[in-house]
């Protein structure tokens, strides 16, 4: 039988994790950034979280802006768009500001935005877009492009993105010596500001009426879970109390069953006692009646005439091997003698033998009486003097002819013998 190993499937993140880490420590320990490139690269086919995906290609492209491969760095920054969400927009536009900041060269900062901006298919990110982008242009000195993309940014539902872009919009007319401008742009930052606060109020307060709800609803769980088991307890209870009572009930019709039970079995005793004795006493009347009988066949004048009569079964067989046949003649004395005697020792057998059987002559039922008698073949034979194979024949029709008895699986011999 062959043995299947199982197939393993390891942790894609921890795979994907172990990769990351591993190329992080080679950045820290060594210039080589192609290695790091490497395992960044293969870490992020092994993570399947779309955040996870955000945060690997960012350091990717972070590490080709080091290295002043901008086009390569602006596309991994795309596809972090791809996958990003939230605040991972926010932090893609001002790693993208910083880098180009940074370099003094917030033009191509203003280019590289609007390219990724066609990544960024969620509408959460376009506000992210804009303050970053009225960052950069504020940068260049290009204050109407600034202001406008300062105001898109403020117009945003992204409470904490509108407040920004508010409070740097002020700034910008501040600068620029437009204090009515200013004015109302420090107003559209403090409402949006308190409006921040109240949803953050209103978000406090909902989730403290989260948690009370929460608080009720366990602890209504925990009423009906004492109350389920409450009953379950009764029940219990109730099926040890009905239980105790079927098993008392069942112990005294037990001992009521156990009683009656004894004293049938006493009185089957002493009916088997009985039947022993009358068996036995049926057995010594038997064993009397059979002595009366044998007493009564010797004083036949054909007793000695009739080996099988007066010989055990074992010497007749032993006789009947080395003897030959000699004819036994019987007078119609000695034949009346046997029937007379067979009907004395068993109940008239041949009177009973002629009512059931009509048909019977005088010569059928002196066979009859020899059968019931149990002469042998032989005797039978060397009376009739006929051959052994005759007289079994002349059994068959007797049986099946004159007693009219068909049942293969009873002789005539069994037949007389119970008759």
């Amino acid at each position: 039988m062959s043995v299947e190993t199982a197939q393993i499937k390891p942790d894609s993140f921890a795979v994907g994790l172990n990769l990351y880490n591993k190329g992080r420590q080679i950045a820290e320990s060594s210039t080589n950034m192609d290695s790091v490139l490497f395992y960044m690269r293969l870490a992020e086919g092994f993570f399947k979280r779309g955040r996870d995906k955000t945060w690997i290609n960012c350091d990717i492209a972070a590490i080709y802006f080091s290295r002043g491969e901008r086009d390569k760095a602006i596309s991994y920054y795309g596809k972090a768009c791809h996958t990003a969400s939230g605040w991972q927009y926010s932090d893609i536009c001002q790693r993208i500001v910083k880098a180009y900041a940074t370099a003094g060269r917030y033009r191509e900062g203003v280019v590289a935005l609007d390219s990724i901006r066609k990544f960024m298919d969620h509408r959460n990110a376009v506000p992210y877009y804009h303050l970053a982008k009225g960052n950069l242009l504020a940068g260049i000195n290009e204050y109407d492009s600034a202001a406008t993309s300062y105001r898109e940014a403020s117009m945003s539902l992204n409470r904490w993105v509108a407040a920004e872009a508010s409070r740097r919009l002020k700034l910008l007319y501040a600068t620029q010596g437009k204090d009515s401008s200013s004015f109302y742009s420090a107003i559209a930052a403090n409402e949006h500001f308190i409006n921040e606060l109240r949803r953050e109020e209103n978000i406090d307060s909902q989730v403290k009426y989260e948690s009370a709800k929460l608080e009720n609803e366990l602890n209504r769980l925990k009423i009906d879970k004492q109350r389920r088991e409450i009953w379950l307890l009764t029940l219990v209870l109730v099926f040890v109390i009905a239980f105790a009572v079927a098993y008392i009930v069942w112990q005294r019709r037990k001992r009521q069953m156990d009683k009656q039970l004894w004293r049938e079995q006493s009185l089957r005793l002493e009916q088997t006692e009985q039947l022993l004795r009358q068996s036995e006493e049926l057995s010594i009347l038997r064993e009397k009646e059979s002595a009366l009988r044998e007493s009564l066949f010797r004083r036949m004048k054909s007793f000695h005439k009739i080996p099988s009569l007066e010989q055990e079964e074992e010497s007749l067989a032993e006789d009947a091997e080395r003897s030959h046949n000699h004819r036994i003649a019987l007078s119609d004395e000695e034949w009346e003698e046997i029937r007379q005697t067979v009907d004395g020792s068993y109940d008239k057998f041949s009177v009973r033998l002629q009512k059931a059987f009509p048909g019977l002559s005088m010569k059928d039922v002196y066979f009859c009486c020899l059968v019931k008698i149990n002469v042998s073949i032989k005797d039978l034979s060397d009376i009739y003097c006929i051959s052994r194979t005759s007289i079994s024949r002349k059994k068959q029709r007797m049986k099946r002819d004159k007693l009219g008895l068909t049942t293969n699986n009873e002789t005539l011999d069994d037949f007389l013998r119970l008759f």
